[in-house]
């Protein structure tokens, strides 16, 4: 197995907030250079600029000549080890510009060539690690970390009939939009699974509707309208009356028209029978979310976890798709999986690594556990294949590449080649990533049937 995932890492990152022609003298907001505890930045350290600034330009390293004072050094344009030493040409100017000192593990796939960080290599980018204000193009990650919510949830009794989801002690109103939901489902060993129930619309709280009457036959009068309830989930009542207890539990059982509305004490039970009450000061109260699509499973008082997309880092790996990351914004730290899903179909424990390669469309990792391996490699069409070369098919595509020597049309095959195929599938040269494929893909559709078409392959020593 090749080393697992590293994190770039800097020594500092400080804020630029005033750079001097004479001198060649920088100044940093804060003031921690020799005051301790210190940033640890000394002499002979390279660093970058995030933008170019006052003579220092992105994406070239200079280096701190010597510390000056608590908020001051100056620069220089070579490594203090060339003799004569070069100072940095630099103006005067006062914009704030974030710098880099001292970055470590900055590459994805530690690149013979390339001097310096970031590397000169177009196609080599370090790991977003807990410090995400790096200078220098990272790979992002996304993430939603699950949250156990209060209260459980209840679905329709059938599958796929209703985008309206209700809850008992739930407080759907807080959820965010867009939110990812799951339920608790007892699975056949006994124990538990969450599936994924839907994303949250902005739609969602509590729907009242005020209550006129109630007869013998259980139908509840409302002089509002009772087609904004819905069969088979949870409600409450603000008052007693005509035998309903208030704040207690019951199902809505059916709804004759928007004038009035059945109720039973269970989810699937007979229609509750209600003694006569001509006038009534009351009203029914459903807490519910709205899906953006409807439920794909049937949830009765289940418990559930919701989900937010936000920023995050990866602390360190803990599989070849299993990571340990903080999100940035709720600062919730737990393990999550890859999924090639845009972050608005992010469901809770799961996170998106975004490619920041120089292609044209968005695209995701979804494996990364070699740091060795070259993260980007170049594809060669399957019509391009030289006769006696080896290879290793990296998206199998269309190709019956068993029809040019490889055992098998699947991604990972290492062969040789004895002609040119038809298709879209691409190779990769067999030894351009020893241990492992990262496998890279667009956005695809959460949850659907067959909605991750390449797979995560080890094709040797792992």
């Amino acid at each position: 197995m090749g080393r697992p995932l590293k994190i770039a890492k800097a020594q500092a990152v400080l804020t630029i907030t005033d750079t001097a022609q004479t001198g060649s003298i920088v100044t940093i907001s804060g003031g921690n250079l020799t005051t301790a505890p210190t940033t640890g930045v000394a002499a002979g350290m390279p660093f970058q600029v995030a933008t170019t600034v006052g003579g220092l330009t992105a994406g070239v390293t200079y280096y701190v000549n010597s510390i000056l004072s608590n908020t001051t050094f100056d620069v220089s344009a070579t490594q203090l080890s060339v003799q004569p030493r070069v100072m940095a040409t630099m103006t005067d100017t006062s914009s704030p510009v974030l710098m880099s000192v001292g970055v470590v593990d900055a590459y994805f796939n530690n690149p013979v060539s390339g001097a310096g960080f970031p590397a000169t290599n177009s196609l080599t980018y370090g790991v977003v690690g807990g410090n995400t204000t790096i200078v220098g193009k990272q790979v992002l990650a996304q993430v939603a970390i699950g949250i156990n919510g209060t209260g459980t949830l209840y679905t329709p009794t059938t599958v796929n009939t209703s985008t309206v989801i209700g809850g008992v002690g739930a407080n759907l109103a807080n959820l965010a939009t867009g939110a990812a939901l799951q339920v608790a489902v007892a699975n056949i060993n006994g124990s538990t699974d969450y599936v994924n129930l839907g994303f949250a619309s902005a739609t969602k709280g509590n729907v009242t509707v005020a209550i006129a009457n109630t007869a013998a036959n259980g139908l509840i009068g409302t002089s509002g309208n009772a087609q904004t309830l819905r069969t088979d989930l949870p409600i409450t009542f603000d008052a007693t009356f005509g035998g309903l207890t208030a704040g207690a539990t019951y199902f809505v059982k059916t709804i004759p028209d928007a004038l009035g509305f059945t109720v039973s004490t269970q989810q699937s039970g007979p229609v509750l029978a209600l003694s006569a009450n001509t006038s009534v000061t009351g009203n029914v109260v459903l807490n519910r979310v709205v899906l953006a699509a409807n439920a794909n499973v049937v949830a009765s008082n289940a418990a559930y976890v919701y989900a937010n997309d936000e920023a995050g880092f990866i602390v360190r790996q803990k599989g070849k798709t299993k990571y340990l990351v903080q999100g940035s914004t709720t600062g919730l730290i737990a393990q999550c999986t890859t999924a090639n899903v845009a972050n608005t179909a992010l469901t809770p424990n799961t996170m998106n690594i975004l490619s920041t390669d120089a292609g044209p469309t968005t695209a995701y990792v979804s494996s990364i556990n070699d740091y060795n391996s070259e993260v980007f490699p170049t594809q060669l069409d399957s019509g391009n294949l030289v006769t006696g070369t080896v290879y290793t098919i990296y998206n199998a595509g269309t190709t019956n590449w068993t029809s040019v020597g490889a055992l098998a049309n699947m991604t990972g095959i290492t062969f040789t080649a004895s002609g040119t195929a038809a298709g879209t599938g691409t190779v990769v040269a067999y030894n351009v990533n020893p241990d492992v494929i990262a496998t890279f893909n667009t956005a695809f559709v959460a949850n659907a049937a067959n909605g991750q078409p390449t797979p995560i392959v080890t094709i040797s020593n792992a």
